[in-house]
């Protein structure tokens, strides 16, 4: 997801003051407390299951081509 989709579906929501929030670990759900960080990704990189599939550029060795990616 782009960040430009991501804010037209935000936009599609009709209350706008509705809070964000994640679920939790083990069940139940958190605020979305936390700054937004911009880095460089590398995509596809880990395949294990207990991982995410992309990883910081700066985490990575080898040559790999990296993209613009926001954490919330």
């Amino acid at each position: 997801m782009t960040v430009a989709e991501l804010i037209e579906k935000l936009s599609r929501i009709e209350n706008q003051e509705a809070l964000v929030m994640t679920p939790g670990y083990e069940g139940g759900y958190n605020d979305v407390d936390y700054d937004i960080l911009e880095i460089d990704m590398v995509l596809n990189v880990n395949s294990e299951w207990y991982y995410g599939k992309h990883e910081r550029a700066e985490d990575v060795y080898g040559k790999y081509e990296s993209v613009k990616a926001i954490i919330l």
